[in-house]
């Protein structure tokens, strides 16, 4: 509906095949670099239900949004919205589609990912900063919208989330995610407990 390629890069994990689904919009001045927003779309626990609310279609909804509002708009680099497959068995998919990019000699500039942004800490959305991104966050934390955003620098970035795939290969990466709560990985993690005025 957005106009954009889709593409499913599948792989394996043990026996089973699993999914990252891109979208990608071309760049109009340098389309051989590449800026990904990412999320990944599995969820826990694994038996039972599992709403996965916050984690992650919060950061599903993040990426999908990002395509909405960037579709019709001319942009430098080539932006790729990537949803990843097998995060919560150790970051599989986002694992699987970085070391394919290498292989295809893709230039990726930056990467940023959105885990668990369905609920704000303290009326913030906390956004992670690496050694790897410190331009990218001088940049959010200069657009003139504090206090909704904090920038936390942490340096290493190898946390357990789909931007140290990333990371670990020296891209910048910032890591939108307000933090565990009492709902993580359980079956009360659902809609009613997202702040979507927050997200807005």
């Amino acid at each position: 509906r957005l106009g954009l390629t889709v593409q499913d890069h599948t792989f394996t994990w043990g026996s089973y095949t699993l999914h990252n689904i891109a979208a990608t919009q071309t760049g109009t001045a340098s389309p051989d670099s590449i800026f990904v927003i990412g999320a990944h779309y599995d969820d826990m626990p694994s038996t039972g239900t599992a709403p996965g609310a916050d984690d992650n279609a919060s950061g599903v909804a993040a990426v999908m949004t990002a395509a909405e509002l960037f579709a019709s708009r001319p942009f430098r680099y080539t932006i790729k919205y990537l949803c990843f497959g097998g995060e919560e068995q150790g970051t599989n998919g986002s694992e699987a589609w970085a070391a394919w990019a290498r292989a295809q000699n893709l230039a990726i500039v930056a990467m940023l990912n959105f885990d668990m942004v369905g609920r704000l800490r303290d009326d913030r959305l906390m956004v992670y900063s690496t050694a790897t991104a410190t331009e990218l966050a001088a940049i959010v934390d200069s657009a003139n919208i504090a206090p909704a955003f904090r920038i936390v620098a942490i340096g290493d970035g190898t946390g357990p989330s789909d931007h140290a795939s990333f990371y670990l290969k020296n891209l910048p990466v910032l890591h939108f995610f307000t933090g565990v709560h009492d709902d993580y990985h359980r079956a009360t993690d659902d809609a009613e407990r997202i702040n979507a005025a927050g997200m807005a």
